[in-house]
């Protein structure tokens, strides 16, 4: 896929299975983002979303066995917008603070993926 639209974009993807986090980098790569990470630690995770001059993120909800929610709460702080991504999560159990967030089933198309990180960016996701 060559399309530009997260084109001087930096994206953080926080997800824990290897595969899948070289798929998505390769996916936004190709939307023309700079990725930041994969990273697939909550702790490593944290570090970044706190530190890293970001523009929007991809958070895998469940990372091993803990959820992203610190993380979020960071990017939320600092007004980066986020795109939460998960294989086996019931939007019922979503902490009321996320209500409403953006939430990709696993496995998320490229086009899904791309497409809702750009309407988070742009504000209308």
């Amino acid at each position: 896929m060559n399309d530009d639209a997260l084109q001087g974009f930096r994206i953080l993807i926080v997800e824990d299975n290897a595969l899948l986090a070289l798929t998505v980098d390769s996916i936004l790569r190709s939307a023309g983002a700079d990725v930041v990470g994969p990273v697939g630690l909550l702790d490593e995770a944290e570090q970044l979303a706190a530190s890293e001059p970001i523009t929007a993120a991809l958070l895998d909800i469940k990372l091993n066995d803990d959820e992203v929610w610190p993380v979020a709460r960071i990017l939320a702080v600092r007004r980066i917008p986020f795109v939460f991504c998960s294989g086996h999560f019931d939007r019922g159990s979503l902490p009321a603070e996320w209500d409403g967030c953006p939430i990709l089933a696993k496995p998320a198309r490229a086009r899904q993926m791309i497409d809702a990180l750009a309407a988070a960016i742009r504000g209308t996701g």
